[in-house]
């Protein structure tokens, strides 16, 4: 566990030099550390509250402030924590966890459909909406999304997570989503996931259509048979 929090705060402390040329513009608020941390333990994400404090909440402001954005992060329960057995250096999962755009709980239930691309800090290793039309859970990188805004206040966005995000689902699933060796057919790619939501939806439309017909059918044999008992008494 220490490790892996120093390893996130080393990672910020590098990153703020980059992130200082991204924009002039800031957002001088401060962070409400114990806010936040409350948030995080109240809802029983001890782990993660411990990792975001120890990697300081004065180096997440500034990727907000060079950023000029809000900053969301994907935070793991404590199960997950416990059985990490991430073979690499966990390093790349804590920049994976967070995404520097505003992904409230509407923009990824109503706005982000099947196969959408959300930036992260693990620089061209986007994660992926997998909800599928119908689905109950939003779910990225096929993980669910199991607590909504545990902490929002228009610069950082929590939101509790099963377990990692794993960069190989989308290295093996999304290999055109990498930013690695794009060619012009980068639309297309971008439009089988489209399809993927398309067919879907079609293919319920055809079962409700073929329940309804069976249904009509039931209903046309039943008032024939009806008449025809009818006849035959008349007769």
């Amino acid at each position: 566990m220490a490790k892996f929090s120093f390893l996130f705060f080393l990672f910020l402390l590098l990153l703020l030099p980059t992130l200082s040329q991204a924009s002039k513009t800031t957002n001088n608020e401060p962070l409400h550390v114990s806010a936040i941390s409350n948030a995080l333990s109240s809802k029983g994400y001890n782990e993660m509250s411990l990792t975001l404090l120890d990697m300081t909440f004065k180096a997440l402001l500034s990727i907000q402030q060079s950023l000029n954005t809000t900053v969301t992060v994907f935070c793991p329960t404590d199960k997950a924590f416990y059985s990490l057995n991430y073979p690499h250096d966990p390093f790349t999962l804590l920049q994976y966890q967070t995404a520097p755009s505003n992904l409230d709980k509407e923009t990824l239930q109503n706005s982000l459909p099947y196969g959408s691309k959300i930036d992260t800090l693990l620089h061209g290793h986007p994660q992926v909406v997998t909800k599928l039309p119908g689905d109950t859970n939003t779910s990225i990188n096929g993980v669910n999304i199991v607590d909504w805004d545990i902490y929002h206040d228009g610069q950082v966005i929590l939101h509790g997570v099963d377990d990692f995000f794993d960069p190989a689902f989308q290295i093996l699933k999304y290999p055109w989503y990498d930013g690695v060796g794009v060619t012009n057919n980068q639309e297309d790619k971008d439009l089988e996931s489209e399809a993927v939501y398309l067919i879907f939806s079609v293919y319920s439309a055809l079962v409700v259509l073929t329940f309804g017909l069976v249904y009509l059918l039931y209903v046309y044999y039943d008032e024939c048979r009806e008449d025809t008992d009818d006849y035959i008494e008349y007769v």
